[in-house]
């Protein structure tokens, strides 16, 4: 939705003839003068106006048709005019539909694109699409869609009040997390007016799952929704969609069609959200703060099924008034004496910085007091200038006096002469651009300031996006730079399905020559995307990233451009992903993100399956050139969202690089958690050849901790197909023969997809729901008057998988059966208990484990492979936590030439 904001200053354009014949309207002459379109383009776009209302002859005219409203449609957005939010994503699949037949029927790459677009078709949620064997279907299709964009785009040519406009009366802002409330909203018409038979549209939010959860049917129920006119004799009245509005954004709404009279200029009509009139307690705030939050209204003024698109307002949601858990970060490597920031951040239930009154804390370092912060401060309190003289690992941690809350952070390595540090950095995010919400300067704002990150990009869905949002990114990228503090990346995501390539990422360097997008409107295939972007940018000012929930295509790569891949995101963790590019002999490293949609980038509470994923860049400093050299270079480590600090080196090669054949290859690392390290793995090939874990023998004890740990597996078995979805775990733990103390959470679980309950406090027993997907998760159970005949009992209820995301899923979500596993700790001393779970072909695991009271938190690791060497051998870490944190070195070849290094 773009809008044109100047006072007095409209889209200059013209409503043609045909189009004001056809619509009922008064026509309105378009007149040159400050025309917002080139002449070429109002020609072409004046011709289309009058052959619109007829069908085109064949899909050669239906594309050009396309063709020439994709063009009108941008320029009226870079104007300020309104860009319906499914405009974009509609046009792909027109185009694709015309592009593909526009071949040679004997041109075998014609065969194989329309195989490829019949099945990415058929996976498209939510989106009506034609039947690419229909060639006729086709051109109706497209002709269809050109008549329906073009009578909106007309009709708002030149009317800054065409459709009207929209305000908000709600409570007092900002709005809080997850609290109930009553927003009301109203419409008053503008020039063009509602007839009956027509009416509203609602989505709870640009998004329904990431926005405001609405209904009609229930006026006892959350979200119960009202409409009311200020005409008499005209009435709304809730219905059932009489058009396909449902697409992949909107997933779900409500409509509400006009009986009576119509509704002309100056009539209102007022739309309440958690109307308590009915007795519902009021409407519920989504449950993560966001500086742009959306109720969207679409209009259909004639009962055609045409959804037009007004101004939608917004609203602002802080995070709720509780503080639940206190966290405390700052640098990971600073040199002694250096002076740095150590920011406090008071969070709610799910993980918004919390609007309440903050108790007073202290700060300590290596467990010794080190400062105090005063009640009242900011949710997001900075203390400046701290210093640390001595070398080594250190940490952080903060508490509350009245001993409530308590919370740690991130390693800090003190280094003198530091020769390049650990930048963090998330590059896969989302906003209201797409399918998400908020804005690019709140996302922004919030990953440098809430998140504290280092390096960040705003990578939108081109399959939603006009150019004056690729504007909005460039300016953003340039207001939010600042070298030594804070680098955004420009970048977008080509959001092709599987069948078509797979999602990738694409950044520029930091160079205004070096920002010509290449959209999927554009490039419908891989290829197509490499093609275009070698001829528009120079090689070495792109970067390429594949990511895993919707699969690159791991067959094929281009080396210069793709130089990292996504393991690990808020979806789950593929380490599986990343094999597949390095087993068919692609030089990749890995990174981590978040694939954040609620404008919370690198630090997720809620939304996403896990904490959501970083990249770690080794860089000597925080700038756009050199952080973009750094992923270039493979300079990088991926983490599930924990700032776990890895330095590894392979006979002194740095991860991400090739290393000359030697007889003898030394692998040495240093890890430093933010949970106790359960093992650092090395794997060759694509083989765990060495593991380093505690070797101490577990030791059974009165007061003792014990580990739950629950594990699924994501590999793809049938071709190149999305990975299977979250695993989901539903059940209890129960404890014989001591007391349950306590418990820890993993300190990333959020409310609405973790849960540990104790139904009875006097019983042994916690009720547990969780998910995993490609890692593991742990309970830790604190145990009282334990012995050997101690027993834990854990019982699996019945349950079926998510079903994965949309696309070439590479199977049907599965029915779990219910389990019950039981083992003595006594067992435990002996080595971990474990119980594997096959799932179709994926295996999943339980197990148990007796953690050491003085778990370490750094590990050394020296690996030496005296096997004859390789050409071509690749080798990487993998480290794991207790809480099932995870992180993964880039790799390391053997032999050959490193053009890193070149």
């Amino acid at each position: 939705m773009r809008w044109n904001g100047r006072s007095g200053a409209t889209v200059v354009g013209a409503l043609g003839v045909a189009a004001a014949l056809w619509l009922g309207w008064p026509a309105v002459d378009s007149g040159a003068q400050d025309d917002y379109l080139d002449a070429e383009l109002r020609r072409a776009v004046e011709r289309l106006k009058t052959e619109a209302p007829r069908p085109a002859a064949d899909f050669d005219q239906a594309r050009a048709r396309l063709q020439t409203l994709w063009r009108w449609m941008n320029a009226y957005a870079l104007a300020g005019g309104a860009v319906p939010i499914d405009f974009p994503q509609e046009y792909l699949v027109e185009i694709l539909g015309t592009r593909t037949l526009s071949g040679r029927p004997e041109d075998a790459r014609v065969a194989v694109m329309k195989d490829e677009t019949r099945a990415f078709l058929s996976e498209v949620d939510n989106v009506k699409v034609p039947n690419i064997d229909d060639p006729v279907g086709i051109v109706r299709s497209a002709s269809d869609f050109v008549d329906r964009y073009v009578r909106e785009l007309a009709a708002n040519e030149g009317r800054p009040n065409a459709l009207g406009s929209i305000e908000l009366e709600p409570p007092a802002q900002p709005l809080r997390a997850g609290e109930l409330t009553r927003i009301v909203q109203t419409w008053t018409v503008g020039d063009l007016p509602m007839q009956p038979g027509g009416g509203l549209v609602l989505t709870g939010g640009a998004t329904s799952g990431r926005g405001i959860r609405i209904q009609s049917s229930d006026p006892k129920g959350e979200g119960w929704v009202t409409v009311t006119t200020s005409k008499s004799g005209a009435k709304l009245v809730p219905a059932a969609p009489w058009a396909e509005w449902r697409t992949f954004i909107t997933r779900s709404v409500l409509a509400f069609r006009l009986e009576g009279a119509p509704l002309e200029r100056g009539d209102t009509v007022t739309i309440t959200y958690g109307d308590g009139a009915g007795g519902s307690p009021g409407l519920r705030v989504p449950r993560y703060s966001n500086d742009r939050l959306v109720l969207a209204v679409r209009l259909d003024l004639e009962g055609r099924g045409e959804a037009w698109t007004p101004k939608w307002p917004s609203l602002e949601v802080a995070g709720a008034a509780e503080i639940q858990r206190v966290t405390a970060l700052q640098p990971s490597v600073v040199e002694p004496g250096e002076a740095f920031t150590v920011a406090i951040r008071s969070e709610d239930r799910w993980k918004n910085l919390s609007s309440s009154t903050t108790p007073e804390y202290e700060l300590l370092l290596d467990g010794k007091r080190f400062a105090t912060v005063p009640a009242g401060s900011s949710s997001l309190h900075t203390l400046e200038g701290v210093r640390v003289d001595v070398p080594g690992v250190h940490r952080f941690e903060v508490r509350s006096t009245d001993g409530r809350l308590r919370g740690g952070g991130n390693p800090l390595w003190v280094e003198p002469n530091a020769r390049r540090r650990v930048w963090w950095g998330d590059t896969h995010g989302h906003s209201g651009f797409a399918e998400g919400q908020g804005s690019p300067d709140g996302y922004y704002q919030f990953g440098r300031d809430v998140a504290r990150l280092d390096f960040l990009s705003l990578s939108e869905h081109d399959m939603w996006m006009d150019d004056l949002e690729w504007k909005s990114l460039i300016e953003a990228v340039v207001r939010y730079r600042d070298p030594g503090r804070f680098t955004p990346l420009l970048g977008y995501e080509w959001t092709a399905f599987p069948q078509l390539g797979g999602h990738h990422n694409v950044y520029f360097a930091d160079d205004e020559a070096a920002r010509r997008r290449v959209p999927l409107q554009d490039a419908l295939e891989l290829e197509e995307l490499w093609s275009g972007l070698r001829r528009a940018n120079e090689v070495d000012d792109l970067l390429v990233i594949p990511h895993a929930h919707q699969a690159g295509d791991w067959r094929r790569s281009d080396g210069d451009l793709e130089r990292v891949v996504e393991i690990t995101s808020g979806h789950g963790s593929f380490e599986f992903f990343g094999q597949n590019y390095l087993e068919n002999g692609f030089e990749v490293g890995f990174i981590g993100s978040g694939d954040n949609h609620n404008g919370h980038p690198g630090y997720t509470g809620i939304g996403n399956g896990q904490l959501g994923g970083l990249a770690a860049v080794l860089a000597p400093e925080n700038t756009s050139a050199a952080i973009f050299r750094a992923l270039r270079e493979r300079s990088t480590y991926a983490t599930t969202g924990e700032r776990i600090l890895l330095d590894a080196s392979l006979n002194g090669e740095s991860m991400g690089r090739r290393v000359t054949e030697a007889p003898v290859r030394t692998l040495a690392a240093r890890v430093s958690g933010t949970q106790p390290i359960e093992f650092v793995d090395v794997v060759k090939n694509g083989e765990l050849v060495f593991r380093k874990s505690d070797q101490r023998a577990p030791a059974i004890a009165s007061r003792m901790w014990v580990q739950v740990w629950f594990e699924s597996s994501t590999e793809v078995f049938n071709g190149h197909r999305n990975p299977r979805g979250a695993r989901p775990w539903k059940g209890s733990l129960t404890v014989d023969g001591a007391r349950l103390l306590g418990w820890t959470d993993p300190w990333f679980a959020h409310p609405e997809s973790y849960r540990v309950v104790r139904p009875d406090p006097a019983a042994n027993r916690l009720d547990f729901q969780l998910i995993t997907r490609g890692r593991g998760t742990a309970i830790l159970l604190e145990l009282d008057g334990a012995t050997a005949a101690t027993r834990v009992a854990v019982r699996l209820e019945e349950v079926t998988e998510s079903p994965g995301d949309p696309g070439a899923r590479d199977r049907p979500a599965a029915k779990l059966p219910a389990e019950e596993l039981e083992f003595a700790v006594g067992d435990l001393a002996s080595g971990p208990f474990e119980r594997e779970l096959t799932v179709v072909r994926n295996v999943d695991r339980v197990r148990s484990r007796i953690v050491a009271a003085e778990s370490a938190l750094d590990v050394d690791l020296e690996y030496r492979d005296t096997t004859p060497p390789r050409r071509g051998d690749w080798y990487f870490l993998r480290v794991g936590q207790i809480d099932g944190a995870m992180a993964w070195s880039s790799p390391w070849w053997m032999g050959g030439s490193d053009k890193a290094k070149e």
